[in-house]
């Protein structure tokens, strides 16, 4: 497992939101003071993958940020080149929300949503539970030595996940399982063979292939018979169709004399009518002869009355012209006499007006000149002599006497001036107005005489067009004089000529309907006419073809004889009752028919009897080598579940896996420890004597005599270097032995939370050889560390830090 990105919000120290971007690490150190949350940041790595973290547990509601409401904690990290995001939200109040997704190119496929499905999801991933992945992956604060001083069982459960043991008893299960399945399929194969293959035999089948030839024979025989039975029936069909047609002409003979007689009896008695019609017409005729319509006259008349009417009407109007012109000019003489009178009332009017104005004007000078009197006297009451003047300033030498004009006199003056200034201007304005409405009226009259002469002059030409146009239909002048006359008198002669073309109409009414029923008459007897000649054509004809039905018949009578007596058909010479050859014929083939259909259905069956039994004895050939196979199958499951015992071969390989960590473990040791101290296997007296009986660590060392003893006395320095040791061999050595291959995976991260402060700076140095040996650039290895030394050593760092209420992580 290789993170890849971190994100964090509202967990411990992170209150606000932070992203850790491991992409570009490799070996590094996560430094920063005392408290500022380096170890946050590995548990929210574990509490993303597994819902709970080491110092906690799954309390993890202890977590949230002091101030928040919730934590979130979101982790892209990487496996066996699949890209994976795991997103995990907690609230102080209400449920959890959690979400696996795989990560394809751009899309994410979600996983599991549920935090059990999620769990198991991620063992399955990592191939780890939480307590492998904190003793072998991330190595916690205060229990860095799990792994080197646990219980041998815990070891021994972490190895089974590392290295994936539990494979060997799935497969040993599996192996059981599928040896009892072929044992299982061996058994029904062995009863189905004995209930439905017992018939499958050669010599059924041959029984078999012997009835389907004898019914095959059979089938044949009747087809053959059927087919002298179908060409008996063409012929007896022709013998009946040709019997029947003979009778259907028979009565066509019947019905065509008679339409035969009824034609020729039509014909007679058209010739009759025709005769009295010609007599009929020819009388209608002389009657419109004597009856002295004259059209043309009646159509002159017709043309020459409206004009007439028109006439009449053009005289009448023309004569009212004359009349309202000279109404107009009397009217208009008149107005002339009116328009001089008021022309010479005009001036009088305005010098009367003028006269009215100069009065006015003088009487409001008079009045003026009154005020500025008036005005004198009041200032005269004001003056002193010898003090200056309101007005001009100068110093009065006297005071004038002299009394106030009366100012009423004067007013009443100037209102009579207005009033009669007014009624002067109305008077002028009333003579011109007088002057103007004459003018206009003479105007007026003047145009409607000139209107009244265009209208005479437009009526004398249609005048003339009338006269002439009647005078050409025969009217003199004395008839124009008085077009009212002539009005009554072309309307008396229309209604004589009117009624003499009703009564021609009605006779020309007469003869159309005579005409008529002569059309219809010839038309009648010419279809009698062809009525008559077709019966006779088809008497003919139907005689030929009756003759030629009967010769047919006599023809295949004979042949059908030759065919019954060749297939024994009986009843077949005189059939009677109603009935015919065909008839005794379809009854025979009828019975064929089911004869042949039991026949073709007993084929059949044969046939599919052959074939089955033939498929069946294939298949049972079939089915006893898959037996054989199947028993060899189980045997040899069997014999692999035997070998596949977990208590046997689970136990070698844990003690294989403990036995290289022990060796690799204790070759890391010494070379951190300068060659003091080693790991092996075992209890004390053991493991002086080298015996792996107990799967327990112990220290040997070499700087006491090779004296052993437990890996619990060692001092913290001494205990973080061997714990530190078995962490470098788990991440070197354990991939070579995994069944599945996953331990690599899991053990592609390590990351190492304090225990270095106990270590002097060679020590260090050594460390951090062995750290960089063991990334080797394809490993990625954090160590959370306040020792600066150590931190300075490291390719890179990231640090943590504090910044007012929230911690931010910074790499550098």
């Amino acid at each position: 497992m290789r993170p890849l990105r971190l994100e964090v919000e509202g967990f411990t120290s992170f209150v606000e939101r932070q992203s850790v971007d491991f992409s570009g690490l490799d070996l590094f150190a996560v430094t920063g003071p005392t408290g500022a949350g380096k170890s946050s940041l590995i548990d929210a790595l574990v509490f993303a993958l597994y819902g709970q973290v080491p110092r906690v547990g799954d309390d993890y509601k202890q977590l949230i940020s002091h101030g928040a409401d919730r934590l979130s904690v979101l982790l892209e990290f990487e496996v066996g080149g699949e890209s994976y995001r795991i997103a995990r939200t907690a609230r102080r109040a209400g449920a959890s929300k959690q979400r696996l997704e795989r990560l394809e190119g751009d899309e994410a496929r979600a996983l599991a949503d549920k935090a059990r499905d999620i769990r198991a999801r991620i063992e399955t991933i990592l191939g780890l539970d939480y307590d492998g992945f904190t003793r072998a992956v991330v190595l916690p604060q205060g229990q860095f030595d799990e792994f080197l001083k646990g219980e041998p069982k815990e070891r021994r459960k972490i190895l089974v996940s590392l290295l994936s043991l539990g494979i060997y008893d799935a497969m040993q299960k599996l192996a059981n399982q599928r040896s009892r399945d072929a044992r299982r399929e061996v058994g029904f194969l062995t009863e189905q063979l004995e209930r439905d293959f017992a018939e499958a035999t050669p010599g059924t089948l041959e029984a078999r292939k012997a009835d389907l030839a004898r019914a095959e024979e059979g089938a044949a025989a009747v087809g053959q018979a059927l087919a002298a039975l179908e060409e008996g029936l063409t012929l007896a069909g022709k013998a009946r169709t040709a019997r029947r047609q003979a009778e259907a002409l028979e009565r066509d003979v019947a019905q065509e004399e008679k339409r035969l007689r009824e034609a020729e009896e039509t014909q007679a008695r058209g010739d009759e009518a025709r005769a009295d019609l010609e007599t009929e017409v020819k009388a209608l005729a002389e009657r419109m002869d004597g009856l002295g319509f004259d059209p043309e006259r009646h159509t002159a008349l017709v043309a020459a009355r409206p004009r007439a009417e028109q006439l009449a009407r053009l005289r009448g109007q023309g004569e009212r012209l004359e009349q309202d012109r000279t109404r107009k000019q009397e009217a208009s003489e008149t107005g002339r006499k009116s328009v001089a009178v008021a022309a010479a009332a005009v001036p009088s009017a305005e010098e009367e007006r003028a006269g009215a104005e100069a009065v006015l004007e003088a009487a409001r000078e008079a009045r003026e000149e009154a005020h500025r009197q008036h005005a004198a006297v009041a200032l005269r009451r004001e003056l002193r002599v010898g003090e200056p003047c309101p007005v001009c300033e100068q110093r009065v030498p006297a005071v004038p006497k002299g009394g106030a004009p009366a100012l009423d006199a004067v007013k009443e003056k100037v209102e009579s001036a207005e009033k009669a200034a007014r009624a002067a201007a109305v008077a002028a304005e009333r003579a011109r107005l007088t002057l103007q409405k004459a003018e206009g009226e003479v105007a007026g009259l003047e145009k409607d005489l000139a209107r009244l002469e265009e209208q005479a002059g437009e009526l004398a030409p249609q005048v003339g067009t009338l006269e002439r146009a009647l005078g050409e239909a025969g009217y003199g002048d004395d008839d124009l004089r008085d077009p009212a006359a002539l009005v009554a008198r072309i309307a008396s002669d229309l209604e004589g000529l009117e009624r003499a073309r009703k009564e021609r109409s009605e006779l020309e009414s007469a003869r159309s309907g005579l005409e008529k029923k002569r059309v219809a008459l010839e038309k009648d007897l010419a279809r009698a006419s062809a009525q008559r000649d077709a019966a006779r054509a088809r008497l003919e004809e139907i005689g030929g073809r009756r003759a030629e039905a009967l010769g047919l018949v006599e023809e295949s009578l004979p042949l059908l004889a030759r065919l019954a007596a060749s297939g024994g058909w009986e009843g077949l010479a005189a059939p009677g009752d109603g009935r015919d050859e065909v008839d005794v014929l379809e009854g025979l083939r009828v019975a064929r028919h089911d004869e042949s259909r039991d026949l073709a259905a007993r084929v059949g069956a044969l046939k599919a009897e052959v074939e089955r039994i033939g498929r069946k004895i294939e298949r049972a050939v079939e089915l006893r080598e898959k037996k054989e196979r199947l028993d060899a199958d189980a045997a040899l499951l069997k014999t692999l579940a035997d070998h596949l015992r977990a208590d046997e071969l689970v136990a070698w390989v844990q003690e294989e896996a403990l036995a290289r960590l022990a060796e690799d473990g204790s070759r890391h040791l010494g070379t951190l420890s300068q060659g003091r101290y080693a790991l092996r296997l075992g209890s004390g007296e053991a493991a002086a004597a080298g015996s792996r009986a107990e799967q327990d660590f112990f220290v040997v060392d070499r700087w006491n005599a090779d004296g052993v003893r437990s890996v619990k006395t060692l001092s913290g320095g001494e205990t973080f270097l061997a714990s530190l040791a078995l962490a470098l061999a788990l991440a070197e050595s354990l991939a070579r032995l995994s069944a599945g291959g996953r331990a690599a995976d899991a053990l592609d991260s390590l990351f190492l939370d304090e225990g270095f402060g106990a270590l002097d700076g060679e020590t260090l140095d050594t460390v951090v050889s062995a750290l960089d040996a063991l990334h080797g650039g394809q490993r990625l290895v954090g160590v959370v560390t306040h020792v600066r030394d150590l931190a300075e050593r490291m390719p890179a760092r990231l640090e943590v830090r504090r910044s007012g209420r929230t911690a931010h992580a910074v790499v550098v």
